[in-house]
C-alpha cells in the first residue's frame, strides 16, 4: 500500500482538505464539562477559608457550605487534611521564592504559619 496515498485519502475523505485552524478555533470555544477538583477549589479559596477559620467558623460548617455550593462532597476531617497540605505547599513555594531571590542561595528565616489551623 502506498502510504502517501493513504494519508491523502484521509485528508480528502470528507470532500476537501481539513481546515486545521478552524478546528483549533472550534476546540478553543468548547466549554469545560468536568467538575473542578476539590483540591483545586480549596487552593483558590485558601486565604478566605483561613480567614473564616480565624473568625471561628468550623471545618464542618465550611465543608457543608462548599458541598452545597460546588456539588462536590466535602467532609470536615478530609477538608482539614487538604488545607494542611495546601498550607505546606504554600510554605514550600514561599521558601523557594525567598531562596531564589536571596543572593546567598538560601534563606535561614523561618516562615511563620498559623498553627491554630493545624489542630
Amino acid at each position: 500500500m502506498d502510504m502517501g496515498n493513504g494519508f491523502a485519502r484521509s485528508k480528502t475523505r470528507f470532500g476537501g482538505a481539513i481546515d486545521i485552524e478552524s478546528l483549533k478555533t472550534g476546540l478553543r470555544q468548547l466549554q469545560p464539562t468536568r467538575k473542578p477538583t476539590k483540591i483545586g477549589v480549596l487552593r483558590d479559596l485558601l486565604a478566605v477559608i483561613d480567614e473564616m477559620l480565624d473568625e471561628g467558623v468550623t471545618y464542618a460548617d465550611i465543608a457543608d457550605f462548599l458541598s452545597k455550593k460546588t456539588g462536590l462532597e466535602f467532609k470536615a476531617n478530609p477538608l482539614k487534611s487538604m488545607l494542611s497540605k495546601l498550607r505546606k505547599e504554600a510554605q514550600v513555594l514561599e521558601e523557594r521564592q525567598n531562596s531564589d531571590s536571596n543572593d546567598t542561595g538560601g534563606s535561614t528565616e523561618a516562615i511563620p504559619t498559623n498553627a491554630s489551623h493545624n489542630v
